[in-house]
């Protein structure tokens, strides 16, 4: 009405406002005074006289305050309610709820579960089944109806997907069980963006149901990454947005491979700008080290750019058998090839002309790849380095002339070549210059149409062998090999069979010789030459991205991704966006590969008929309570006007009676001002001092509370069937000020989006570690070099800054005879959602550090442990006790040793090292034998 989310409950109890002018009415007159006097009869029989007495009129603050009771009660029964849940059902079939689950999703994803979970709370209060559709095709939403709290539990477990919606293939899926299920009302949780389907998914819905309601949010601050260049000087891409309503500051930081940021661009949207370049102007060898970009605080995987070998500009090292390079480049063997590689790679050239000396030189400058033109012989310091550079990962790549072919040796060549050279048209030849045969498809020069102007004049030739096939990337017509390579360890030997000038051919004038020169050089460092037709790259996952654009592990469902020639695959459930390959080589699987146009949803455009709504955007708060609680403090004021004015309060009423009023009156306000939940007091679950639970930090990312949180219900259930223990439901803490003594042990998960703990909160963990409580600190990375002296990993080393302020106990990894080990399974290790990783706890008593201080007395428990190995990973599990999250390497047993090492953290911290107390141990023994 106002602006305001404000609704009620039972409007028409508002109607009751109209008779507050009959109550001010009522209200207005008052009974006079009583008049007191003294008792003697004589003089009140003198005064008696028969008079009319008129009512007093009542105070005007009294009536004021009578009416203002009178209208909270009237507009506390109306039941007013702050960010109602506009989710009204219709039609009496199943509710269907269509989800835009895809990347667009992912930062308002909590909004978005919000609303879908307050349909399905009206769902059930109607006794009507639940319809879930997911427009990324996730296969655990089957389209079928199902009961609300089993909608509930699905909706609790999920996130947004690192997927594009297809409302084409859900359209198709809706159709498909349409003809039996027909449903009541189709809610549509659309991501804010039109695609080209739209539309007539839109017509579809609609025809599907006559009751449909689509919920729009705001898409002012969604934008991607588009297509990057790395160009000779600078790295440029494109980010675009698809509402240009607002001016809008965003910025895209490049990380390196250990996520750590190593630049920074800044970009001003200016209102009605959809599209704006970014620029990163560092060193090239800076920029080889980017492998993602992403528009920070963005939250969603079409933000973020993954980068790969693709994108790096190689470094290219050229040597020549020429001695008149510098001062007459027009006529040096280098001209045309470089020429051909600046525009995709940064050439480099040694300061000394001798060989030996350049080839160290050229290695030094961290090249990738070393072009020779018409190079002979080799020094045998030059083959010496070489041959570990090659082995290495580095390519080297040969063209003939007259100085190799009149070498004696075949050093560092992929095949033994003839002496000399082969002429073809001339003066004493038979033979006609030859043109380029077409390429074999397991060539990396598959694709490319060579063209029939390009004619070969000389050319090496190679020494017949059985693997001269399989080593030939390129033949004449004749079919004899123009270029041919080898691959040597980690790197590779090229030799293309041609000058590298016109006098040999007219290649290096051409096009094909440019795109030729460029699938060689990009086949450096990459592990693998072709990606051909025939021959597909099967590539294992490595580091995927999630809805929100964060890296995490391959799911137990997820495939190894599969190249075939030079397609670049497309984004599926089974092949989310990430990294595919090992360590030594990796692909990027990019959400978007081209550059793209985001539009706004446009309701008005649509042919179909709805009723568009607004998300949940705030929790929903009830006034009705505190409305009946300040008017009965006014009810209490009224009383106690009316005793002042009745004289009550005079000399009459004991001083020990007025005290017991005025104490009453104050506890009375303070219970009715304060409504339930408001006050810190309140906030103290102290359900927690009398059963013991588990408890977790609340880091406020939100992803990782919600496995925390999962993984102590996991525990829980784990500890109640196998231990006599029966842990309460898991608390979640706020380290900064919720009361911390009444638990053990608190399991904190480390994360570099969470903001570090202030210097008030850790003296908080620190007095709390010193009173007796523990806590295991996990930084889910399995790095176990944490505490080892070196930097680690960004969640280690946020780790190492958390703990900065505090005086920690020396530590050492958990010894094969600690009380761990022992306190409920027989353990030697500690896995979690990974394994390999070492648990971390307090030297133990008996035992002395390094610089000989002495270990943790008394009962013996670590007041800290820390891990790497993900242990809420490991135990988070869903309503129907199915893993939430996979195991590093997949392997159940690793998961129920998991669970048997949170049972022995539990005991441990609950009973001390009872286990290792033998003192009594002879005098049990005695006792059992009598």
């Amino acid at each position: 009405m106002f602006g305001l989310p404000l609704a009620f409950t039972s409007p028409w109890i508002l109607l009751g406002l109209i008779s507050l002018p009959v109550i001010w009415w009522l209200l207005r007159l008052t009974p006079p005074r009583p008049q007191e006097e003294t008792f003697p009869p004589t003089r009140i029989l003198a005064r008696l006289r028969e008079k009319e007495e008129t009512p007093a009129q009542s105070p005007w603050w009294l009536t004021l305050l009578r009416l203002l009771m009178a209208a909270l009660v009237i507009i506390a029964m109306a039941g007013p309610v702050l960010n109602p849940e506009d989710s009204s059902l219709a039609g009496d079939g199943p509710v269907m709820i269509v989800m835009d689950d895809g990347w667009a999703s992912a930062k308002d994803w909590e909004q978005r579960r919000d609303t879908a979970l307050a349909i399905i709370g009206e769902a059930e209060q109607a006794g009507r089944t639940v319809i879930l559709e997911s427009t990324t095709g996730r296969e655990s939403w089957s389209g079928l109806p199902m009961t609300p709290q089993e909608a509930t539990a699905l909706l609790q477990a999920s996130e947004a997907m690192p997927m594009r919606p297809a409302h084409q293939a859900t359209a198709t899926r809706i159709n498909a069980y349409a003809q039996n299920i027909l449903p009541g009302q189709i809610n549509w949780l659309s991501d804010g963006l039109e695609r080209e389907t739209t539309g007539s998914f839109a017509d579809m819905l609609s025809q599907t149901s006559q009751n449909l309601v689509i919920y729009r949010p705001n898409t002012s601050q969604l934008a991607i990454i588009g297509q990057v260049q790395n160009d000779p000087s600078e790295l440029t891409g494109t980010v675009v947005r698809p509402d240009s309503s607002i001016a809008t500051q965003l910025e895209v930081v490049a990380r390196d491979e250990n996520n750590l940021i190593l630049s920074r661009s800044r970009l001003e949207f200016a209102a009605g700008e959809t599209e704006k370049e970014f620029v990163f102007d560092q060193p090239v060898e800076l920029r080889n080290q980017f492998t993602k970009l992403e528009i920070e605080n963005a939250s969603n995987a079409g933000a973020v750019r993954l980068l790969d070998e693709n994108n790096r500009r190689r470094l290219v090292g050229l040597i020549s058998g020429e001695t008149f390079d510098q001062s007459q480049p027009l006529l040096s063997p280098l001209y045309y090839i470089s020429r051909a590689l600046e525009p995709f790679s940064d050439i480099r050239r040694s300061s000394d002309a001798n060989i030996s000396a350049s080839v160290p030189d050229l290695i030094n400058q961290g090249v990738s790849v070393i072009i020779m033109a018409d190079v002979g012989t080799l020094p045998e310091r030059a083959v010496g380095a070489l041959t570990d550079w090659i082995e290495k990962g580095g390519m080297l790549v040969r063209f003939a002339g007259p100085r190799l072919g009149a070498s004696p040796d075949n050093e560092l060549l992929p095949v033994e070549i003839r002496p000399g050279d082969r002429s073809l048209g001339g003066a004493l030849s038979w033979e006609t210059p030859k043109p380029l045969a077409a390429f074999d498809r397991d060539s990396p020069f598959s694709g490319i149409e060579p063209p029939r102007d390009v004619l070969i004049q000389k050319q090496l030739l190679a020494l017949q062998e059985s693997e001269l096939d399989r080593k030939t990337w390129s033949r004449l017509e004749d079919g004899t090999p123009l270029v041919t390579a080898e691959q040597s360890g980690a790197g590779w030997l090229v030799l293309y069979h041609v000058g590298t000038d016109s006098d040999w051919s007219n290649l290096p004038l051409s096009g094909t010789f440019v795109e030729m020169l460029r699938r060689t050089v990009n086949l450096a460092n990459s592990g693998k030459a072709g990606g051909t037709s025939d021959e597909a790259l099967v590539l294992p996952p490595l580091k995927l991205l999630d809805g929100q654009g964060a890296f995490t592990a391959p799911g137990e469902d997820t495939q190894p991704l599969i190249i075939q020639g030079a397609s670049i695959p497309a984004v599926t459930h089974k092949n989310p966006p990430g990294f595919y390959g090992t360590e030594d080589g990796v692909r990027a699987l990019n959400l978007f590969n081209e550059n793209e146009t985001l539009k706004t949803l446009d309701v008005s455009s649509l042919n179909a008929g709805f009723e568009e709504r607004a998300y949940i955007t705030g929790r929903e708060i009830a006034f009705k309570s505190r409305l009946l609680a300040i008017a009965a403090f006014l009810l209490l004021l009224d009383c106690l006007a009316v005793l002042w004015m009745s004289g009550a309060f005079g000399r009459r009423l004991s001083v020990s009676s007025r005290s017991a009023a005025v104490l009453a009156g104050l506890i009375f306000i303070s219970a009715s001002l304060v409504p339930s939940g408001d006050t810190k007091a309140q906030d103290i679950d102290f359900s927690a001092a009398l059963q013991t639970r588990l408890a977790y930090v609340i880091t406020g990312v939100d992803d990782v509370d919600q496995i925390s949180e999962a993984g102590m219900r996991g525990l829980t259930r784990f500890i109640s069937s196998r231990t006599a223990l029966e842990p309460g439901e898991p608390v979640g803490l706020d380290m900064s000020t919720d009361e911390l003594s009444f638990y053990s042990l608190i399991y904190w998960p480390v994360d570099t989006r969470a903001a570090l703990p202030d210097e008030a909160t850790m003296a908080r963990v620190d007095a709390f570690m010193k009173q007796g409580g523990s806590i295991l600190f996990d930084t889910r990375d399995q790095i176990s070099g944490v505490l080892g002296g070196t930097s680690g990993s960004p969640a280690s080393q946020t780790l190492q800054l958390m703990l900065s302020s505090l005086n920690i106990p020396p530590l050492e990894p958990v010894p094969s005879d600690h009380v761990l080990t022992k306190a409920f399974y027989l353990l030697d290790d500690f896995p979690g959602r990974y394994s390999g990783g070492d648990l971390w706890v307090e030297v133990t008593q008996g035992r002395e550090t390094d610089d000989g201080r002495p270990a943790r007395a008394g009962d013996g428990v670590s007041s800290i442990l820390i891990t790497s190995n993900d242990f809420a990973g490991a135990w988070a599990v869903d309503s129907t006790l199915r893993p939430l999250l996979p195991t590093v390497p997949p392997d159940p047993a690793q998961r129920n040793y998991a669970f048997r090492s949170g049972v022995n953290l539990m005991m441990y911290a609950l009973t001390g090292n009872y286990k290792a107390d033998q003192v009594h141990l002879p005098a049990l023994l005695e006792r059992l034998g009598q």
